[in-house]
């Protein structure tokens, strides 16, 4: 993408107004200067879409580049104070969540028919990545061969089409201290992905008349108390299997819609597979199979998707393991200009 249409995409999502009313509010800016928001977040994004940027120095050229005259150019030295301010990462955090907003409205305009009936529907995502090692006192990492690492975790409505919560952390970090807390669950469906099931977490949301639907772990192996296929057909010979034992060679149903027993817990898991990729697909629930076919679940937790596929993109278009600082307000505000990069592209 050049330059030219990556500012025309920015302008979509953003004016001069805007930025400049949101760089004050956060404190990135008290007043007018040489370094404007408007000039700055697009050659921020430009840079970070090149795939080779490691250094301040490569963020400084490219805003002297985008500037209309020389005279409008900044020294080094005011550029990187700019950058290592605390209010920078909250500036661009802001930015990425109304990036987000307007991303999420253009995606998801058409919501199943059957989420009417939820207060609200969150999605709960992240995606964990390196930076560069001086920076491992700050966010270790799990890992020893790597050892920095922050995980970006985010909470979203499908209401509003908003992130309700959104924080960078340690890799270390445990994911599901990040999740919905169960108390303001009433009546509002989770959507999450095979990081977080967590039984008990589950449990606290139903007797808070909550609902959920999670990727399911290949390592889960409840046992079958009642078994049907996608269509609603009884399936009886499955009844008090393991999960793991029902192989392509015990039963050959592509949808099976289980309610499963773990240890004291009762839930609905819905198992595909797929032929092509020749692996099962699982999906846990608590919603009711009178409302929720198979066919259901699987098709709302597709709403999921197109923000999952940010994360993705995000990590796969940048290195901050080779990015040569270590200060943290800057690492974090490029992070979030990484995310608003990635929106701005799609």
């Amino acid at each position: 993408m050049t330059i030219i249409s990556l500012k025309k995409q920015f302008m979509q999502f953003f004016n001069a107004n805007i930025l400049q009313k949101t760089a004050k509010r956060t404190g990135f800016i008290q007043r007018n200067r040489s370094i404007l928001p408007e000039i700055l977040i697009p050659s921020l994004i430009s840079a970070l879409s090149k795939g080779n940027c490691h250094a301040i120095a490569d963020l400084h050229r490219q805003f002297n580049g985008m500037c209309l005259t020389e005279n409008d150019n900044v020294a080094y030295k005011p550029f990187h104070n700019q950058l290592r301010k605390e209010a920078f990462p909250h500036f661009m955090q802001q930015l990425v969540q109304l990036a987000i907003a307007q991303f999420a409205r253009q995606q998801c305009a058409q919501l199943p028919k059957k989420l009417s009936c939820f207060d609200d529907i969150l999605l709960q995502d992240g995606s964990s990545f390196h930076v560069h090692k001086a920076l491992a006192d700050v966010y270790p990492s799990r890992f020893k061969r790597n050892p920095a690492a922050i995980e970006c975790h985010m909470t979203m409505s499908l209401r509003t089409f908003n992130p309700t919560a959104m924080t960078i952390t340690a890799d270390t970090a445990s994911e599901r201290a990040y999740l919905p807390k169960p108390f303001k669950m009433k009546n509002k469906l989770l959507l999450a992905d095979a990081g977080y099931p967590d039984f008990e977490f589950f449990a606290d949301v139903e007797r808070h008349n909550g609902f959920y639907i999670v990727r399911g772990a290949k390592s889960l192996n409840p046992r079958v108390v009642e078994a049907k296929n996608g269509k609603g057909r009884i399936l009886p010979k499955l009844a008090g299997m393991k999960l793991k034992d029902i192989t392509r060679r015990t039963n050959r149903t592509e949808i099976l819609d289980l309610k499963v027993h773990r240890g004291k817990q009762e839930f609905r898991v819905v198992r595909r597979w797929f032929a092509e990729e020749k692996r099962f697909c699982i999906w846990l629930t608590n919603l009711p199979t009178e409302a929720y076919s198979a066919d259901d679940i699987m098709a709302i937790y597709r709403c999921r998707w197109q923000v999952e596929l940010l994360f993705k993109e995000l990590k796969s278009h940048t290195n901050w393991q080779r990015f040569a600082t270590a200060q943290k307000a800057i690492v974090d505000g490029l992070v979030w200009a990484s995310l608003l990069a990635v929106i701005i592209r799609r």
